[in-house]
């Protein structure tokens, strides 16, 4: 096949490899056979965060797409408030986790470690 379609709405949410996993998680690039990198969606009910965590061990990059809802970023014990639209990427050293305001918030991460 030349290509794949994947709909987030068709997966089940869990938690996966991934240090920030959560159980609103739902694992888009595992389902699409990507393995350069993690793709994840993930829907955070009003109130609820992922896991706080940083990459310093194993070196990974994230970077985070805000599709809906309204939340805030926590960097490093600062919490900053994030809207749909915005991309957000933490330096590897940096403690970092999103939490949903009480619209909820949706966004998609990306995760990948650096060639070396």
């Amino acid at each position: 096949m030349s290509y794949q379609i994947v709909d987030p709405a068709d997966l089940d949410t869990g938690r996966g490899p991934h240090p920030a996993a959560s159980p609103f998680e739902k694992r888009v690039g595992e389902a699409l056979g990507i393995t350069a990198f993690g793709l994840y969606q993930i829907e955070l009910p009003a109130g609820e965060e992922t896991v706080p965590h940083d990459h310093r061990d194993d070196h990974a990059e994230d970077a985070y797409a805000i599709l809906s809802g309204h939340g805030w970023v926590v960097v490093d014990g600062e919490e900053t408030p994030v809207e749909p639209g915005q991309y957000i990427a933490v330096t590897v050293e940096s403690s970092r986790h999103l939490r949903a305001g009480r619209d909820g918030l949706a966004f998609v991460a990306v995760c990948a470690t650096p060639p070396a």
